[in-house]
C-alpha cells in the first residue's frame, strides 16, 4: 500500500513536470513566432531602402561599434582593482572585450550574454548555467541601487539578457548579434 502511494505521488509529480514542459514549449513556440514575424517585418523595411542608404546605415553602425570598442578598451585598462570572486569575474569579462557575439556561444572567441557571464564566473570558481533566466535564480536578489561591482544585471520579461555590473553605472556584456563584448554606461537601462 505504501509503495502504491509513493508510485501515485511520483506519477502526479511527473505529470505536473510534463505539463510544465508542454506549457514552456508552447510559450517558446509563441515567442519564436513573434521573433520571426518581427524579423520578417524588419527585413521588408530594410529591402525598401536604397542601396546607398543601407550602406550609410551600415557605416554608421560600424563607426558606433568601433567607438564603443575604443572606449571599452580604455575602461578595461583603467579599471580599478576589485578583489575576490567578483574581481576575478570582472577581469575575465574585460579581457574578452572585442570578441564577437554569437548566440549560444560560450567562448573562447565568441560569446552570448550568458556564456560570457558563465565563463567569467567559472574563472572565479563559481558554477553558473548557460542561460540568463537560469542565472537569475542563483544568488541573492538586490536592487539596482544596491548593486556592487561583480553583481549580475538581468534584463527583459521574461529575462533574456545578463551583464556584469562594474560600478559607476557601467556594465560589461555581450549585447546582440552584430556587436562585440563591450563596456557600456547607464547600466540601469542599456542594452545596446
Amino acid at each position: 500500500e505504501a509503495a502504491q502511494q509513493r508510485l501515485n505521488a511520483t506519477k502526479l509529480t511527473v505529470n505536473d513536470k510534463l505539463a510544465l514542459v508542454v506549457a514552456a514549449q508552447k510559450r517558446f513556440a509563441q515567442k519564436s513566432a513573434q521573433a520571426k514575424a518581427k524579423l520578417a517585418s524588419a527585413e521588408k523595411i530594410l529591402a525598401k531602402l536604397k542601396k546607398e542608404d543601407r550602406a550609410r546605415l551600415a557605416a554608421l553602425a560600424a563607426a558606433e561599434e568601433d567607438a564603443d570598442q575604443a572606449s571599452s578598451k580604455a575602461y578595461a585598462i583603467s579599471a580599478g582593482n576589485i578583489s575576490g570572486r567578483a574581481g576575478a569575474a570582472i577581469k575575465y569579462a574585460l579581457a574578452q572585450i572585442g570578441d564577437r557575439y554569437v548566440f549560444g556561444s560560450a567562448g573562447t572567441v565568441t560569446w552570448d550574454c550568458s556564456g560570457l557571464t558563465m565563463r567569467a564566473y567559472q574563472a572565479a570558481g563559481v558554477s553558473l548555467p548557460h542561460s540568463s533566466a537560469a542565472q537569475s535564480r542563483y544568488g541573492r536578489k538586490v536592487s539596482y541601487s544596491s548593486a556592487r561591482p561583480g553583481d549580475l544585471l538581468f534584463y527583459g520579461r521574461p529575462i533574456s539578457h545578463v551583464a556584469i555590473y562594474l560600478g559607476g553605472g557601467k556594465m560589461v556584456h555581450a549585447p546582440r548579434p552584430g556587436s562585440r563584448v563591450k563596456v557600456v554606461s547607464n547600466a540601469a537601462t542599456a542594452l545596446g
